[in-house]
């Protein structure tokens, strides 16, 4: 008897070991879960880009030649229209103004000479014409002889009289076109020196752009000279943004003017903001150089105003294609494929099998299978080693549509929208 007693007493501490190795070196872990959610679902179309200004000056160097900076406004400042954002070296503009300015004087003072005289010799003229009428009156009568010497002095005073009027206002005239040309050099003097200092001609954000310098690009800055008519600075209104962004071929028959957007910036993800589609290309393009991938071109307005949005900055838009009410959906890499059928995993490793209908970027829509709130697996708990969520999702997550996919789902199913 007491062999037997030993025995089992060695197969209970061998068994027992055994097991409890086992268990010390059995790997387990907690299968993620999360709550099937009921409520909005939107079906949306991802669309990248960069953040612009919907209106865009630039700023020009004037057609003036041998021109210098000498002031510019600091990069990245705000200014208001008319305030001064560039300043070039006017030290030409202003000896040009000032020596023609001089003889616009000189010329303004021979004019008045001139219709001075005129003045004086029309009236001296007019008298000597009268002299030789009134001896034209007096004589007519007298000896053929004497009244005939009249006529011809009368004659010859009409002549002189015409005669010299006509020189002194061509004198007159001449003094006045030599006027007008001084005052027209003094206007374009002023105008050069005007231009040396540029407003800006809408509020914004001064960005300085690249010009040649020598060998290589570089941004303008004091002391460079500048070609007439080279653009200098890029002035953004910011109090309206746009994001110049494109949607793919596949996507762009989705997207359409009007629609909702929702836009985030790279640098800023937690913050959103809203818009709408206001352009769409009507041509497909190379979305690079060397790319046979083909994208339209999408214009994005965005509601908002913030100091964030800044020209150049990378963004996202989800442009929304379709929003339903009452949707009950899960997160993609909740839904598996088994031995053809399409399930989801209960927070008890039970298997449920669903029937799926459109997704977006996250998630996707069950029409039939589960009704809102249950809790599912991230992961497949069937497996013997743990993934990330979604490392295990198959099919449906994988194969069946990507982002903005409104696909026609088949009609039956407890979900089904109406």
């Amino acid at each position: 008897m007491k062999k037997y007693i030993y025995i089992a007493a060695a197969l209970l501490v061998f068994f027992g070991g055994y097991y409890g190795v086992n268990a010390l070196f059995t790997t387990t872990y907690d299968i993620p879960t999360t709550r099937v959610d009921k409520g909005e679902f939107i079906v949306s179309v991802k669309a990248s880009g960069r953040i612009d200004a919907k209106r865009n000056f630039t700023v020009s160097a004037p057609r003036i030649r041998s021109l210098q900076i000498t002031w510019m406004a600091p990069e990245g400042s705000m200014v208001q229209k008319s305030d001064s954002i560039i300043k070039f070296d006017a030290t030409q503009q202003l000896n040009d103004l000032t020596d023609n300015k001089s003889t616009l004087q000189i010329n303004q003072k021979t004019l008045e000479r001139a219709k001075k005289e005129y003045t004086i010799q029309e009236k001296q003229l007019k008298l000597e014409l009268q002299k030789a009428e009134r001896n034209y009156d007096e004589k007519k009568h007298e000896a053929p002889k004497l009244a005939e010497e009249a006529q011809l002095e009368l004659e010859l005073a009409r002549l002189n009289f015409q005669a010299k009027m006509d020189q002194y206002k061509a004198d007159v005239d001449k003094a006045e076109l030599e006027v007008k040309r001084a005052e027209t050099k003094v206007a374009m003097a002023q105008k050069e020196l005007d231009q040396m200092t540029i407003l800006a001609p809408i509020p914004g954000m001064v960005v300085y752009l690249e010009i040649w310098k020598g060998s290589s690009m570089g941004k303008v800055q004091e002391g460079d000279s500048p070609w007439p008519g080279q653009g200098l600075i890029n002035l953004p209104d910011l109090s309206e943004m746009i994001v110049d962004a494109y949607v793919s071929e596949v996507d762009a028959a989705k997207v359409d003017t009007g629609q909702a957007v929702v836009v985030t910036l790279d640098a800023f993800p937690d913050k959103s903001y809203t818009g709408k589609v206001t352009k769409k290309a009507t041509l497909a393009r190379r979305k690079d150089y060397n790319s046979k991938i083909n994208v339209f071109d999408v214009e994005v307005t965005i509601n908002d105003e913030d100091e964030n949005l800044k020209p150049g900055m990378s963004s996202s838009a989800k442009i929304i294609v379709n929003l339903f009410e009452d949707i009950v959906s899960v997160p993609l890499e909740a839904v598996f494929e088994k031995e053809g059928k399409t399930i989801v995993y209960l927070n008890n490793k039970k298997p449920v099998e669903v029937e799926v209908g459109q997704r977006n970027d996250m998630r996707i829509e069950i029409l039939d299978g589960l009704n809102g709130g249950e809790e599912i697996c991230l992961v497949d708990p069937t497996l013997e080693e743990p993934g990330l969520p979604g490392d295990k999702a198959t099919e449906p997550e994988l194969n069946k549509g990507r982002i903005g996919n409104v696909s026609s789902p088949p009609t039956s199913g407890r979900n089904r929208r109406r």
